[in-house]
């Protein structure tokens, strides 16, 4: 199945900032959403205030997407610890 993309702004924004002047750390981070976009399904599902949300880890960040029908929808990426705050 053919997934369509969608980031929220807080995806971007904070894709931008932590990107911004580490490009091997951009190029680790799209290589793991194209993963992502190949078996959306294949990794953790969240729990508690996470729930309905799956999230992959790009040490020592983390990637938290949904999908909603034929979109995999990026809703942030951040450094582990502020994600489980």
């Amino acid at each position: 199945m053919s997934f369509k993309v969608r980031r929220s702004e807080a995806f971007k924004k904070n894709f931008k900032v932590l990107t911004k002047k580490d490009e091997p750390l951009k190029n680790r981070l799209r290589k793991k959403m194209e993963q992502i976009l190949e078996h959306p399904e294949n990794h953790d599902m969240k729990t508690g205030n996470l729930r309905g949300i799956y999230g992959v880890h790009v040490n020592p960040y983390v990637i938290l997407y949904r999908i909603v029908g034929d979109v995999v929808e990026f809703v942030l990426v951040d450094h582990h610890d502020n994600i489980y705050k």
